[in-house]
C-alpha cells in the first residue's frame, strides 16, 4: 500500500509540474462571462452551428440573473458559436475559446424576423454587442470593420436601390444583379488578399480558416479547385484542427471530383413519367448537363440557344439533359410545357429540409445557369456557368 502511495504521489506532482509549465492544459475550458441589457432573468444557451446541415446544437446553458450569466465548458476548437437569450430568442455570435470570455448584450435595436411560414421559428438577431478575451474575436473585427471593407457598403445599399425600383421588370432587375456581381468580385479581390497577408503572419489561427470559410460561401462557384487546394495548404496547427478547415476540406474533395479529366460523378434521378435516369447509363455519347430551373430568367433565356445546338449536333452524336433545380414540381411541368425542349428532362431532389438540391451539391454548384459537358466515356470536358465554353468545345470536337 505504502508503494502504491508513492507512485500515485509522484504521478499527481509529474502532473503538477506539467500542468504549471502549461496553464492551458489545466484549464481547457471556456468560461463566458455575460452582461445583457434588457433581459434580466431567463435562459442563455449557447450553441454551434454545423455548416454542413445547417443546424444548431446547444451545448451548454445557463440562468440569466439580474442580467447576469455564465457559461461553462469546453471545446476542441475555438469557434464562432451562436450566444441565445429567452425568453424572446435574442441571438448573436461570439469566437468561444478554452479560457476567459465577456461579453456584452443589449437587445436596443435588435433586428427582428419571422421565418415560421419557412417551417422555421421567431426571433431577433442582437446588433450592440461586445466581446473581450478572444484574440480570433479582434482580429475578426479588425478584419470585418477595415475600411477597405467598409468602402463598398454604400455601393451595395445604393445598387439595392437601384433593384428595388426595378420593380417587376426582370430584365432591369438582372442589369442591376450583373452590377452587383461585378461590385462583389472587386471586394472578394480585396477579401482574398486581407486574408493571405493575415495567414502569412498566422497559419495557425483559427479566425483565419474562418475568414476564408466566410469567403469561401460567396465565391465557391468561381474560385478553382487549383486557388482552394494551395489556400488550405498553407493553415496549421489549431486551423486545421477547427471545423471550418474540416467543411472546407469537403468541399474540396467534391470539388476535385468534377475537375475536367475526373469522370462524372453518377447519380440517378427522376424524369417527370417518374421513371429513372442513371448518368452512367447514358455514356456512348457527348452529354452535357443543363442545370437550370423554371425562376431562372437567364437559364430560360439560353434555351432557345441549346435548342438550335441540339439540332445542330444532335446527329452527330450529342446530347442534352437538364436537371432542374425547382423546389416544386408544378413549376417545373408548367416551365417544360412552356419551354418544350425536345431532350431528356429531369429533376433534382432536396432530400434535407433548407439544404440546397442533392445533386447540384455533388457538382458544387452554386448559381445557374451551369454546364457540365462530358466525352464519351464520361469524363469531363467542361466544367463551367459560361455558354460559350461549352460552344467553343463542340466546335474542337466536330469541327464547325
Amino acid at each position: 500500500m505504502k508503494t502504491k502511495k508513492i507512485v500515485c504521489n509522484v504521478i499527481a506532482i509529474a502532473f503538477g509540474i506539467l500542468f504549471a509549465k502549461n496553464p492551458s492544459l489545466a484549464q481547457a475550458k471556456y468560461d463566458v462571462k455575460g452582461t445583457v441589457k434588457g433581459i434580466t432573468s431567463g435562459t442563455a444557451k449557447l450553441a454551434t452551428y454545423n455548416e454542413g446541415n445547417r443546424t444548431e446544437k446547444i451545448v451548454d446553458s445557463a440562468t440569466i440573473n439580474n442580467g447576469i450569466f455564465d457559461l461553462k465548458g469546453s471545446l476542441n476548437s475555438p469557434q464562432m458559436v451562436i450566444i441565445s437569450l429567452e425568453p424572446g430568442n435574442w441571438k448573436f455570435s461570439v469566437f468561444v475559446e478554452n479560457g476567459p470570455v465577456n461579453v456584452t448584450a443589449d437587445t436596443t435595436g435588435a433586428r427582428h424576423y419571422d421565418y415560421s411560414a419557412y417551417g422555421m421559428g421567431k426571433g431577433a438577431g442582437v446588433v450592440n454587442f461586445t466581446e473581450t478575451g478572444s484574440k480570433n474575436y479582434d482580429d475578426w473585427m479588425a478584419y470585418e470593420h477595415d475600411p477597405g471593407q467598409k468602402q463598398y457598403e454604400p455601393v451595395f445599399a445604393e445598387l439595392d436601390k437601384k433593384f428595388k425600383a426595378a420593380g417587376s421588370d426582370i430584365d432591369a432587375q438582372y442589369r442591376v444583379r450583373d452590377e452587383l456581381d461585378s461590385v462583389e468580385r472587386l471586394l472578394h479581390v480585396w477579401q482574398k488578399q486581407k486574408i493571405d497577408a493575415y495567414v502569412a503572419k498566422d497559419p495557425s489561427a483559427v479566425a483565419g480558416i474562418y475568414m476564408f470559410d466566410d469567403l469561401y460561401k460567396w465565391v465557391k462557384g468561381t474560385m478553382s479547385y487549383a486557388e482552394m487546394d494551395a489556400m488550405l495548404n498553407k493553415f496549421t496547427s489549431a486551423a486545421k484542427e477547427s471545423p471550418y478547415y474540416e467543411t472546407l476540406s469537403r468541399y474540396r474533395t467534391l470539388l476535385k471530383a468534377v475537375q475536367p479529366g475526373s469522370t462524372a460523378p453518377d447519380f440517378t434521378l427522376l424524369k417527370r413519367d417518374s421513371s429513372k435516369f442513371t448518368l452512367s447509363e447514358n455514356r456512348g455519347k457527348y452529354l452535357m448537363i443543363d442545370m437550370w430551373a423554371s425562376w431562372c430568367h437567364p437559364c430560360r433565356h439560353a434555351i432557345p440557344h441549346w435548342k438550335s445546338v441540339y439540332q445542330k449536333y444532335h446527329d452527330k452524336g450529342f446530347d442534352i439533359v437538364s436537371m432542374s433545380l425547382d423546389s416544386k414540381m408544378k413549376d417545373w411541368t408548367k416551365a417544360m410545357d412552356e419551354e418544350k425542349m425536345p431532350w431528356t428532362q429531369i429533376k433534382d431532389e432536396f432530400p434535407i429540409k433548407m439544404m440546397p438540391a442533392k445533386v447540384a451539391s455533388l457538382y458544387m454548384t452554386t448559381f445557374i445557369p451551369f454546364y457540365v459537358l462530358l466525352d464519351r466515356e464520361g469524363k469531363i470536358l467542361v466544367y463551367s456557368g459560361d455558354e460559350t465554353k461549352i460552344d467553343e468545345k463542340l466546335k474542337e470536337i466536330y469541327g464547325n
